[in-house]
């Protein structure tokens, strides 16, 4: 499937794995342009925006469960509505009543406070280390300079943006049976333990949620985890 714009997929019901395809079509036509590359690194438009904070992660939790039993259709919406996108599934899990026919799916972004001057300092080739080490000063460009994290100090720094964004989303009023998907834009590479260990940190740390199921997932190697929430 191919499309070339968001009016392509705007309100529309598509199966997941050809959603997927024309999503990643997208993303393929806009990273080829001269300009692509920058202009997804910067979100510096609408479609850059809207493919890598809500498209590619609606993608990823289609990915981590379509399987037999659940086939899910997605409906994504480009508004102002309390989530993303409207998803109908059918199979033995659904008739079975482990999930609803119909449910709804948000997506957000984890990340550190300077991660924008990440983007920024990688679109002008300059260099980029960790957002830890990114410094401002007036009148003068941003730099980066090299960080030293000892143990785990870089996820128990991470944690506190996960968190903070899972429970600014709890606030908001969803329809019953949404799902949260949250994209992590990490500090570092992350190690499997490394992930782990972020995942148990950020589980407590929450109290119950109204979401149905709640995906992390790192934007980099696109690990995924459902976290284990209060109810």
């Amino acid at each position: 499937m191919k499309t070339s714009a968001l009016e392509d997929l705007d309100g529309k019901r598509f199966d997941g794995l050809d959603f997927c395809a024309a999503i990643y079509a997208l993303f393929e036509s806009v990273r080829s342009t001269p300009e692509g590359i920058e202009r997804l690194r910067l979100r510096s438009g609408l479609t850059e925006k809207r493919l890598l904070e809500e498209l590619l992660p609606i993608c990823r939790y289609v990915q981590t469960y379509y399987r037999p039993g659940r086939y899910i259709s997605v409906r994504w919406v480009n508004g102002n509505q309390s989530y993303d996108a409207e998803l109908h599934q059918h199979g033995q899990y659904i008739s079975q009543g482990y999930y609803p026919p119909i449910a709804y799916l948000e997506a957000t972004c984890a990340m550190h406070i300077n991660e924008h001057c990440i983007w920024k300092l990688l679109a002008e080739r300059r260099p980029a280390f960790a957002p830890e080490g990114i410094r401002k000063y007036k009148r003068k460009p941003v730099e980066s300079n090299p960080v030293v994290f000892r143990n785990l100090e870089h996820v128990q720094s991470f944690v506190p943006f996960v968190v903070s964004q899972i429970r600014k989303k709890a606030e908001i009023a969803y329809p019953e049976g949404t799902s949260l998907v949250v994209q992590c834009n990490l500090n570092r590479l992350y190690t499997p333990d490394e992930w782990r260990n972020l995942i148990v940190e950020v589980e407590s740390q929450l109290s119950p949620l109204p979401f149905k199921e709640v995906l992390l997932f790192d934007g980099v190697t696109e690990r995924a985890t459902a976290l284990a929430i209060p109810r």
